[in-house]
């Protein structure tokens, strides 16, 4: 027994001195330098009308689909490395916005998301969303930012004025050069699109008569308007348009996620397809000496002892 005895209390003494020593370390220990590979990302978000249609779900709750956009980018962010450099833009019209060009998630996190909350439909500069257009431009518009970022755009890929498929725009860049991320929201369902005034309010839903239903350029086509005709006047109703942003994220080589239930999908087809550069950082081994510590002080008070005692009987 005495020896027993003598036993724990050296191995006690032991964990003890080794916990001081892991306390000192964390205090004193300098950092550690490393490589790591970070991504750039440019987060487009689309701002149009069409986003006031509220076919989304944040929390169990009804949302409009700008709000869910807001909520999946927030969570995306929180879900990056640290060492990822993030900026922020809104899509409207035929182009993009930036709002903050690419800066470290972790040190910048409350900048990013103040920018963040404060993006809504009001922003929006015109009244038209040409997705398609406003992808390649927006590719054409990252190259100038070094290093170049990749792309996740956040639409319900809704074209007004419409395309015809016999019409669509031409992607003059290289499919690939710039990689990125079409994040599709929105439901299945048509449904009425809200119309609001300049100042965010609800004035009603936009009429079946107030949309274009055919591409301006159609209007000069007899044979092409008649075909638009046939499909029915829907212009003024919205839904995800899930085939026509696959086959516009297959054109710039894009992937494209459909209304993902979490950012993880996003995450990780960012880890394995954007572009990455390495970049030296100094790393704080301070937490991990510090959880050590407590960790073997928690064993040594902790009645291990006792309840094996215990155990036994």
């Amino acid at each position: 027994m005495k020896f027993n005895y003598q036993v724990r209390m050296l191995t006690t003494a032991s964990m003890l001195l080794i916990s001081l020593l892991l306390i000192a370390a964390a205090i004193w220990w300098p950092k550690v330098e490393r490589n790591i590979d970070v991504m750039d990302l440019m987060f487009v978000i689309d701002i149009t009308q069409s986003m006031n249609v509220e076919d989304a779900e944040v929390n169990g709750e009804k949302v409009d689909r700008i709000e869910w956009a807001k909520e999946f980018t927030h969570n995306t962010l929180l879900d990056l490395p640290c060492g990822t450099h993030a900026g922020l833009a809104i899509f409207s019209e035929s182009r993009s916005l930036v709002l903050i060009n690419p800066i470290e998630v972790c040190k910048n996190y409350d900048d990013l998301l103040h920018m963040l909350d404060r993006i809504n439909g009001t922003m929006a500069w015109a009244n038209s969303s040409e997705v398609s257009k406003a992808i390649f431009r927006g590719i054409k518009q990252v190259k100038e930012i070094k290093p170049v970022p990749s792309i996740v755009f956040v639409t319900d890929g809704h074209e007004s004025p419409p395309l015809h498929k016999t019409l669509y725009p031409k992607f003059k860049g290289k499919q690939g050069e710039v990689t990125g991320v079409i994040v599709g929201v929105g439901g299945k369902d048509l449904l009425p699109i809200p119309k609001k005034d300049a100042d965010g309010k609800l004035i009603g839903v936009w009429d079946v008569n107030e949309v274009m239903h055919n591409d301006a350029y159609v209007s000069s086509r007899g044979d092409l308007q008649e075909q638009n005709l046939k499909r029915g006047r829907t212009e003024h109703l919205s839904s995800q348009k899930e085939v026509h942003l696959d086959d516009l994220a297959t054109r710039v080589g894009f992937d494209y996620v459909a209304s993902p239930e979490s950012s993880d999908e996003v995450v990780n087809a960012l880890i394995e397809n954007a572009n990455k550069r390495e970049q030296r950082v100094m790393d704080d081994i301070s937490p991990w000496l510090g959880s050590l510590a407590l960790i073997l002080l928690l064993i040594v008070y902790f009645p291990i002892h006792s309840m094996t005692r215990r155990a036994q009987y």
